[in-house]
């Protein structure tokens, strides 16, 4: 995989977002088409980009932020992962996944091997998944995934992202990912407003 023109990030690169339901926003059909998307993104990737790859920025129990930590039902820290997914070697999506150290050490779930596979793809081999409701984030210019997608793909505006909650196995994980300039949701002719009434 060539990434010399995407140097890595330092980890942990994700801040809080403010996460709301999808009916808040008034998505286009493309980008609702990816950010309500109700399978494995990563097979999606797979089917729409070629040389499909993951590189895993860093994982480690850290703080959630109140929020996460609010989501998660947890009053301790909590493993933070994050990773870029690459379509084409160029990075389309950061991921940031949260879950408990139970979680990682549980052998079931793999989770202390993974590395630079996906997650996603993981979860979705597994037959007692359950999947949240999907929540909708814009991320704003002075976002640290904001500021990677200006400097590298030279673009400044608000991204989108998604997030939900998976439980498997007992354990609960909350991945959210936000969609970066190469995917088709910053198209010339798409646009983004939040729905005025929410």
């Amino acid at each position: 995989m060539t990434t010399e023109f995407y140097p890595t990030p330092a980890f942990p690169v994700s801040k809080a977002l403010q996460w709301s339901p999808p009916q808040q926003f008034e998505l286009t059909a493309e980008q609702a088409d990816w950010l309500l998307y109700e399978g494995s993104l990563t097979q999606r990737l797979k089917e729409v980009g070629g040389n499909f790859s993951v590189k895993l920025l860093g994982q480690q129990v850290l703080e959630p932020t109140p929020e996460e930590k609010q989501r998660l039902n947890l009053n301790c820290n909590v493993v933070v992962r994050e990773v870029l997914l690459y379509c084409d070697k160029q990075p389309w999506v950061f991921a940031r996944s949260l879950f408990s150290p139970s979680a990682e050490q549980a052998s079931t779930l793999n989770l202390q091997q993974l590395g630079n596979q996906s997650l996603g793809e993981s979860l979705f081999a597994r037959s007692d998944l359950h999947c949240g409701d999907i929540e909708v984030a814009v991320v704003g210019g002075e976002h640290p995934v904001a500021q990677l997608n200006q400097r590298w793909f030279q673009k400044s505006h608000t991204l989108l992202g998604r997030r939900r909650m998976f439980s498997t196995a007992g354990e609960q994980l909350l991945v959210s990912e936000i969609f970066l300039e190469p995917s088709s949701l910053y198209s010339a002719s798409e646009t983004f407003r939040r729905n005025k009434r929410s």
